[in-house]
């Protein structure tokens, strides 16, 4: 061989040692492993966010602010007249069942009186 056909790319390029490599690089399998772990950051953030809202909801009802005092008044005030429109309500019914129990006496007694009248018939 010549020395100028020593310089030559195309020879350059015949002389060296080549071997067989895979398709996907080495750097392919951890970036799919990246990907996965990512994946899962991201469906755990998710959870998180959702748990974090339920629990925000439930510590908005625990933590809800009290009730007006005027309408805690206007709560209390019709709690006492159902109990005074109740409590004479019953008092109307135990004074009519106390007049029909001294009536029902009364017919019995009569019901006694006229059977023994018949029998003395």
């Amino acid at each position: 061989m010549r020395k100028g056909d020593n310089k030559r790319v195309s020879l350059r390029l015949t002389q060296h040692t080549y071997s067989l490599t895979p398709k996907r690089s080495n750097a392919y399998i951890p970036g799919v492993i990246a990907a996965i772990c990512a994946m899962g950051a991201l469906v755990a953030a998710g959870m998180a966010l959702k748990n974090s809202r339920e629990q925000a909801k439930k510590l908005d009802v625990m933590c809800a602010p009290p009730v007006a005092e005027q309408k805690l008044r206007e709560e209390l005030v019709h709690s006492q007249y159902a109990l005074q429109q109740e409590a004479a309500t019953r008092a109307t019914l135990e004074s009519r069942v106390a007049d029909d129990a001294a009536q029902i006496e009364r017919l019995r007694t009569d019901l006694a009186f006229l059977q023994k009248a018949r029998k003395a018939n």
